[in-house]
């Protein structure tokens, strides 16, 4: 050891007669904890409690547990819809929530549109299920009236259907479609442009139907716009609807061109595939050019403003006069249309056409090139000569 060391050493000795000290310890600081993860923690409990208590409330409710009352008499009028039923339900005290049942009706029991009318004991403390079961019963013999309406068929077709059956007359009919509100989330979706001609026409669902003979008119037409619900806004055509880009009112109003165009359900993916063909992005034929829309114009539009129509009136429907769709249906199309319209790879044609031309005996005639077109409107008057008729038919 060295002389340097063995100062070093000396000195940390401790002089004579002292006590040595013990080494120092380090205190060690202790860590604080972090309030968040407590916080989270009474958030997950407080989460679960309220969890807990609204299953239990929305249970109580739907089994009527919640209510009181043993047994509640109710007078539905005629044409009522889940959401007025469900108010005079809560007012009468045999729910305790409309909102809540209207989600029950529609999502969990599907009931909506099968409910009747007239006066109903209800039996609250049995729960929802029982008080949509009740209902659902009709409460007297009534007479009834079945009415077919094609597929096709305008809603002032529709119109004269039902005048003739004595539910309503035409006019009625008509200006309910247009003046009337419906109880129906998709009618959200149509539009009110003012030049339509008819509002709702394209949304009546084409079908056989089994009327109440002292049916009203706003009954007849919820009955009509909620099979169209049912039938055609599916979640397979709403992913098809989006992935073709079209709204539902562009939907139906393509439908509609596509059923009146067509003599079958082929004839309707081919027609489908014409127009889609036109609407596309760069298309050298923008415009539909579809006789259908000349002859509402005619038959319709013109006697709806005493034959004389603004040109603003006209250009709306006139399909040779504007690019894409007309501003409304002109008919009410079938669910072959509608599939159609929202598929027209389905087609049986061997390439890319934008024209097609029809005679008397419905047959198309589909063509490439405006020349192949010429072509086949020569073939569709051969045709209709040996019926008599001279050019061609609309």
């Amino acid at each position: 050891m060295g002389q340097y060391e063995a100062h070093r050493k000396r000195s940390q000795e401790p002089p004579e007669g002292e006590t040595p000290h013990p080494p120092r310890r380090r205190r060690k600081r202790r860590r604080r904890r972090s309030p968040v993860g407590l916080i989270l923690l009474c958030l997950v409990l407080v989460a679960g409690i309220a969890a807990g208590a609204g299953y239990f409330w929305y249970t109580g409710e739907v089994n009527g547990s919640r209510i009181q009352k043993e047994s509640v008499e109710v007078e539905i009028p005629q044409g009522s819809g889940t959401a007025g039923i469900a108010s005079i339900l809560e007012e009468a005290g045999a729910i305790g929530n409309a909102q809540v049942f209207r989600f029950y009706s529609k999502y969990v029991a599907k009931a909506d549109g099968t409910y009747q009318y007239g006066t109903f004991t209800l039996s609250p403390g049995e729960g929802y299920d029982s008080i949509i079961d009740d209902l659902q019963e009709v409460q007297q013999q009534l007479e009834t009236v079945t009415l077919t309406f094609p597929e096709g068929y305008n809603a002032f077709q529709m119109g004269d259907v039902l005048e003739k059956a004595g539910l309503c007359t035409r006019e009625e009919f008509i200006t309910a479609l247009n003046e009337h509100e419906f109880d129906l989330d998709f009618l959200d979706e149509v539009g009110s442009d003012p030049l339509k001609l008819v509002r709702l026409d394209g949304f009546l669902f084409p079908d056989t139907y089994e009327f109440y003979a002292d049916e009203d008119v706003d009954s007849v037409i919820l009955r009509m716009l909620r099979n169209f619900e049912n039938r055609i806004c599916t979640s397979e055509n709403r992913a098809a609807m989006e992935k073709a880009g079209y709204s539902l009112e562009e939907l139906a109003i393509f439908a509609s061109i596509i059923q009146k165009e067509s003599a079958s359900v082929e004839e309707m993916y081919n027609v489908s595939s014409v127009f889609t063909n036109r609407l596309a992005a760069g298309s050298q034929y923008p415009r539909l050019e579809s006789c259908t829309t000349n002859n509402y114009i005619n038959d319709y539009i013109r006697p709806a403003y005493d034959n004389n129509p603004t040109q603003e009136v006209l250009t709306a429907y006139d399909t040779y006069d504007r690019s894409g769709f007309p501003v409304g249906a002109i008919a009410n199309a079938g669910a072959d249309a509608f599939d159609a319209a929202l598929h027209p790879e389905k087609n049986t044609l061997d390439g890319e056409y934008y024209f097609f031309v029809t005679d008397v005996e419905y047959t198309h005639y589909y063509g490439r090139t405006y020349q192949e077109h010429l072509a086949n409107i020569e073939k569709a008057k051969v045709v209709n000569r040996r019926y008599g008729i001279e050019g061609l038919v609309s």
